[in-house]
C-alpha cells in the first residue's frame, strides 16, 4: 500500500466506525471470561467486597466484569460512553439471564452523590492531564458512600515507555486497511496514539487520535490524596503483593474514602 491518504473523516470512541472495528477486530482487548474469573478472588479480598455493596463498573465496555459480579450475586451497574459497546453488553447479559443496569455516559462527567460503595475500573482508567485526573478522582470521591472504595489498574510509566514506538498495519478485509501508530512523549509521560482506517474501495478514510497520560506512582498517590482519599494501597497488578516500581509493568490501586 502507498502512503496513507491525506483526507480523513473524524471518528472516536463511541462512533460506529471505530467501535465497529473494535468489536470485530480489536475485541482481543475485551477480557475472556476465564481471565476475569481467575482474578476475582483478588478483587474480593483487596476491596473487601460485601454482597450488600452497590458497585459501579466504570468504562465497562461489553460488560465482562459486570457480568462476573452479577454471577457472584453482587449488585452492579455498568457505565460506558459507547452506545455500541453497551448494546453488545446488553445482548450478552440477556443471553445469560443476568440483571444488570447499564448507563450510557462518560465517567469523567459522572455526577453521582454517595451512590456507590465501590467504583471499579479494570483496563478502562484513562486521563489526559494531571488536572483531568484530579477532577475525575474528585467526582469518584463524591460518588462513593462513606468508607466507599475505588479500584483501578495503572501502567508503570518507567516500563510502559519501552513498548514504543508502535507501528502496525493490518488488512481487515480486501482493500481495507487499519494503521495503528503509537509514540511515547517521555518528557510529559504521555502516550500518543493514532488509528487510521483506509478504504481503497469507497475512498472513505477515518482517523482517531488520542493521548493517554501515565503518571508515576508517587504522583498518582498525590492526586488521590488531593481528591480526598486517605487509605491507599498499591498492589502488584491483580495480585495481593506490594507493587515493585523498579520491575512491575503495572499496579492495582485500592483507595478508600
Amino acid at each position: 500500500m502507498n502512503d496513507p491518504p491525506r483526507e480523513f473523516l473524524r471518528t472516536d470512541f463511541g462512533h460506529e466506525v471505530y467501535d465497529g472495528w473494535y468489536l470485530e477486530q480489536g475485541s482481543y482487548n475485551f477480557e475472556a471470561p476465564e481471565f476475569v474469573e481467575r482474578h476475582f478472588p483478588f478483587y474480593e479480598k483487596a476491596l473487601q467486597l460485601s454482597k450488600s455493596d452497590n458497585i459501579l463498573e466504570a468504562g465497562c465496555g461489553i460488560g465482562s466484569y459486570a457480568r462476573e459480579f452479577a454471577r457472584r450475586d453482587y449488585h452492579v451497574v455498568g457505565m460506558d460512553l459507547s452506545p455500541n459497546f453497551l448494546s453488545e453488553a446488553e445482548k450478552i447479559t440477556q443471553r445469560e439471564n443476568l440483571e444488570i443496569e447499564f448507563i450510557l455516559g462518560d465517567y469523567n462527567e459522572m455526577n453521582f452523590e454517595e451512590r456507590f460503595n465501590v467504583i471499579f475500573f479494570e483496563g478502562s482508567f484513562f486521563y489526559q492531564s494531571k488536572e483531568g485526573l484530579i477532577s475525575l478522582l474528585k467526582r469518584i470521591h463524591k460518588a462513593l458512600t462513606p468508607n466507599g472504595r475505588m479500584y483501578f489498574v495503572h501502567s508503570n510509566p518507567s516500563i510502559k515507555k519501552k513498548q514504543f514506538p508502535v507501528d502496525n498495519l493490518s488488512e481487515i478485509k480486501k482493500n481495507v486497511f487499519v494503521l495503528q501508530r503509537g509514540a511515547y512523549d517521555e518528557s510529559n509521560n504521555v502516550e500518543r496514539c493514532a488509528w487510521l482506517k483506509i478504504d481503497l474501495e469507497t475512498h472513505k478514510h477515518y482517523k482517531c487520535d488520542f493521548s493517554v497520560m501515565h503518571l508515576p506512582p508517587d504522583e498518582v498517590k498525590n492526586c488521590l490524596m488531593k481528591a480526598g482519599f486517605k487509605d491507599l494501597h498499591f498492589y502488584k497488578k491483580r495480585r495481593l503483593e506490594d507493587f515493585d516500581p523498579e520491575n512491575d509493568k503495572g499496579f492495582s490501586v485500592v483507595a478508600k474514602k
